[in-house]
């Protein structure tokens, strides 16, 4: 059952709160360069709508943000010295994963493509984490994911700078400290088995996350409005189709909600904006600076009252002037402005 919003539910609730943590000043400083870099678009005249057409909400969708040449250059030069280090650190570590396969009898080939059971579980459990970030669970599990595997690559490498996996040269090669002990053959093959476990949960959980609709059937549902039109494409006359509404970004629901919230006098929290809006803790507080810097921006700006009064005084000023004028040119009063 869906969690309904309402500004009087949420202030029955109690939700008004005032010592709610607020953004950082880095978050806020953040917040007005989103809203700097954000593309000035001239608003065009809107068409004016047929008579019988009935109200249909515009989509809302994220503006989204310019970056300038030089963070772009920076970010792909940070990008590619970490790629190198990661390359680095995977080749090293390559060597010991790949003795500790031999020394556990695998073959050749097997002992070659061992390395990349753990020490790459460990690069895309850290993707996944990074995909999933706003769903907890699958998101700790992927972390979880790779702090476990890279204690145990670490064991590895520290037992092959002990020499525990150094082998005798020739066919019949042998380890020259003798047979691997029990526990260390358990954690060759835990890792093995570990990450066609751990791996394929986490792939389930990004299919479930990029792909919901093969999951809960909505294709299905979707397609369903097709199979009921007509021969020609269109749908039948006694049943008129439908528009489909449009979705609402997250980003731009929890701004609505939260400036309704303001209206009604309601101070909304971090947590409970990001329930509502079903974004992440993060994003509700740049809501919640984006909400009030605008408000503030507002209230600087003479609203149209004091615009029309302005107007007003503009042009009985400009009248003024024009009879003044025109009473000079009669000769019947002072010239230049003289009093």
């Amino acid at each position: 059952m869906s969690e309904t919003f309402t500004p009087a539910a949420v202030e029955a609730n109690g939700t008004a709160a005032q010592g709610d943590p607020r953004p950082s000043l880095w978050g806020r400083l953040a917040a007005r360069v989103r809203r700097a870099e954000r593309p000035s678009a001239e608003p065009s005249a809107p068409s004016a709508p047929a008579a019988d057409a009935p109200a249909r909400p515009g989509r809302i969708t994220p503006a989204r943000v310019v970056q300038t040449t030089a963070a772009r250059r920076i970010a792909v030069a940070l990008a590619a010295l970490l790629s190198l280090v990661i390359a680095v650190a995977f080749r090293g570590s390559w060597t010991s994963q790949s003795d500790a396969a031999k020394a556990a009898h695998f073959d050749d080939v097997g002992a070659f493509l061992y390395p990349f059971a753990p020490d790459g579980l460990i690069v895309l459990a850290l993707v996944g984490a990074v995909v999933l970030r706003h769903k907890p669970w699958p998101r700790w599990y992927c972390l979880a994911v790779v702090a476990i595997f890279t204690a145990t690559s670490y064991v590895i490498n520290h037992l092959h700078g002990l020499g525990t996996f150094v082998m005798t040269e020739g066919p019949d090669a042998k380890l020259v400290e003798g047979p691997l002990e029990g526990w260390i053959v358990g954690l060759v093959a835990v890792q093995l088995v570990g990450a066609i476990a751990f791996g394929s949960h986490i792939l389930m959980h990004v299919f479930r996350h990029l792909f919901p609709e093969a999951l809960d059937g909505r294709a299905v549902a979707d397609a369903a409005p097709e199979a009921a039109a007509g021969p020609g494409g269109t749908a039948s006359e006694g049943d008129p189709a439908v528009p489909a509404q449009p979705e609402i970004d997250g980003y731009e629901l929890a701004k609505m909600i939260y400036g309704v919230c303001l209206d009604e006098g309601v101070k909304l929290s971090r947590a409970k904006l990001s329930r509502y809006a079903r974004i992440s803790a993060r994003q509700a507080g740049y809501v919640q600076t984006d909400v009030e810097e605008e408000r503030r921006e507002q209230a600087d700006q003479p609203g149209p009252e004091v615009r029309r009064r302005v107007t007003e005084m503009r042009e009985d000023a400009l009248m003024s002037d024009g009879a003044l004028a025109r009473w000079n040119g009669n000769g019947t009063g002072p010239v230049g402005g003289a009093r």
